[in-house]
């Protein structure tokens, strides 16, 4: 299912990325959006309903306000650069049910060891 979003809704999310582990306060958010504060407390109780961020009780800068931390997060297709299986001759008949599988492919597991390799050096 896709959920609707507002282009403002986007630069706010785009923005909490930025914060993946710490999070940003409400008010830093609504401040880099050019918001006015009741703008910027709607997107947040939106972004948190549709499961996109958590809003945390924090006293700060002498008030209580929120802090908006993400519950997304961005996505890389590095760790899966490489990998041998979007070229592979049996892509169409490979699966755990299948004639093919992924638990003895002699390319799949070549792939991964060199990718440990790489990452921890000599096995």
């Amino acid at each position: 299912m896709q959920m609707k979003m507002t282009k403002l809704e986007e630069r706010a999310i785009k923005l909490l990325l930025k914060y993946e582990d710490k999070g940003i306060l409400q008010s830093e958010l609504w401040h880099k959006l050019g918001v006015t504060s009741r703008e910027g407390s709607r997107i947040a109780i939106k972004l948190e309903k549709k499961g996109i961020v958590k809003r945390v009780k924090e006293f700060a800068n002498d008030r209580w306000t929120r802090r908006l931390v993400p519950l997304i997060r961005q996505l890389s297709i590095e760790p899966i650069k490489g990998a041998p299986c979007p070229s592979c001759p049996h892509e169409n008949t490979c699966g755990l049910d299948k004639m093919v599988t992924p638990c003895t492919c002699v390319q799949l597991e070549e792939w991964i060891m060199g990718q440990y390799t790489n990452t921890f050096g000599q096995v």
